[in-house]
């Protein structure tokens, strides 16, 4: 169970409140938060599934969630788990919405002489420092699109 009260997030209307953290979304902040402690998880570097942005915290999509739910799971469909976690992580409401009404914000991958090398889709969980302290500079070689 998450111990601190979440805060507001901004941007959301105050006659539909996000919606109460389902288990799984629990369950995954959790993974994540572990993995990260323990190092098993890799952040801000190349071929990490997590990196921290100046938006928040950038969970590469779908990696991330195949990533827990080949951990969680022994036998259910891990496509089916995957996608479930990242839709009732976003039903949380403690993302960053993209464009066009998407929840996937893409980033571009900057490699030496500041070239573009490659892209990133990540789910970005605004306020990183709800889940993860100290929270970690920014990855300089990624570029919000």
């Amino acid at each position: 169970m998450l111990l601190q009260q979440l805060p507001k997030l901004p941007g959301h209307e105050d006659d539909k409140p996000p919606a109460e953290p389902s288990e799984l979304a629990v369950d995954f902040m959790r993974w994540l938060q572990q993995g990260l402690v323990s190092r098993e998880l890799k952040y801000n570097e190349t071929g990490a599934a997590v990196h921290f942005v100046p938006e928040g915290m950038a969970l590469v999509s779908p990696r991330i969630f195949k990533d827990y739910a080949t951990e969680a799971s022994d036998d259910a469909d891990l496509r089916d788990l995957s996608t479930k976690v990242q839709r009732e992580l976003i039903k949380c409401g403690w993302h960053l919405p993209g464009p066009n009404r998407t929840n996937i914000v893409r980033y571009a991958i900057h490699g030496r002489g500041n070239v573009e090398v490659g892209n990133l889709s990540c789910v970005v969980l605004v306020e990183p420092g709800r889940w993860v302290q100290p929270v970690p500079p920014s990855n300089p070689a990624l570029v919000k699109k």
